[in-house]
């Protein structure tokens, strides 16, 4: 399972606690070590920390969520895939934010589902499973 940056951002602020749904993922993925994320969500992650001027502490706690969970690269064959699925959406007026349409280009290619509360994006997709909290 592709963990979507929208998931880990919502770990990181706490903000799954009170999600029964959402806590049996974390427990899930605790237990088996299934947790995947893709590169390009590692970027979105950095990125905001850099944009919110995060402190060391901050840092440091995204840098230990990354360090548990295993990456999925934005190599040639998800890049090609992404720009298929992309000109595919676009052709059909489907517009998407590209770093969502390059995480569920990781998902396909490494036939996994993505975990995201951004169910909207990621649906238009086709082919994509998708699982949400």
């Amino acid at each position: 399972m592709i963990l979507d940056t929208t998931f880990l951002v919502d770990v990181l602020r706490g903000d799954v606690r009170e999600n029964p749904t959402a806590t049996e993922y974390i427990e899930a993925i605790d237990a088996t070590g299934t947790g995947k994320v893709s590169s390009v969500s590692v970027m979105e992650l950095w990125e905001g920390v850099h944009l919110a001027d995060a402190t060391e502490s901050e840092r440091t706690r995204v840098g230990e969520l990354l360090d548990g969970i295993h990456e999925l690269p934005f190599d040639r064959s998800v890049a090609m895939r992404a720009g298929e699925l992309s000109a595919a959406l676009l052709s059909g007026g489907e517009r998407i934010e590209t770093s969502d349409v390059m995480i569920g280009a990781t998902a396909l290619v490494h036939d996994e589902p993505v975990l995201t509360r951004n169910v909207e994006q990621f649906d238009r997709i086709e082919g994509l499973d998708i699982d949400t909290y």
